[in-house]
């Protein structure tokens, strides 16, 4: 079985966000892995965004685990959510299925569509 010692997590708060922090968390303590939560914003990261953020500490604190915690912006967030995976030689990438921007999804298609087109590594979807 493969190994994930280094998880991104593609976090914006959202309840599915959530469940993939979950996630991840579980498959970091089996493997003694690390994870790297990211929160893309379309706009500047924002008291919004160290918020969003600091509900993922408050459950990684927890764990014991190693982690990160990111604030992105970018107006395409897979393309940055694959480019810090591939940055960071990430193993897997855990995302919820849908966001809060599912208002936008219609226009550009589903985030974590996208991220599993172009990520370098598997890709973990939670429903």
């Amino acid at each position: 079985m493969k190994s994930f010692m280094k998880i991104l997590v593609a976090y914006d708060g959202s309840a599915l966000a959530e469940k993939a922090l979950g996630q991840a968390i579980d498959i970091a303590e089996k493997f003694n892995g690390s994870i790297i939560v990211v929160h893309v914003a379309w706009e500047q990261p924002d008291d919004e965004s160290r918020r969003v953020l600091h509900r993922a500490e408050e459950k990684l604190k927890r764990t014991g685990l190693k982690y990160e915690l990111r604030s992105e912006r970018s107006q395409y967030p897979p393309r940055r959510i694959v480019r810090i995976a591939m940055d960071e030689a990430c193993d897997l990438i855990a995302i919820g299925s849908r966001g809060f921007s599912m208002d936008k999804a219609w226009l550009i298609g589903s985030v974590s569509s996208k991220v599993i087109e172009d990520s370098p590594c598997p890709v973990l979807v939670v429903k």
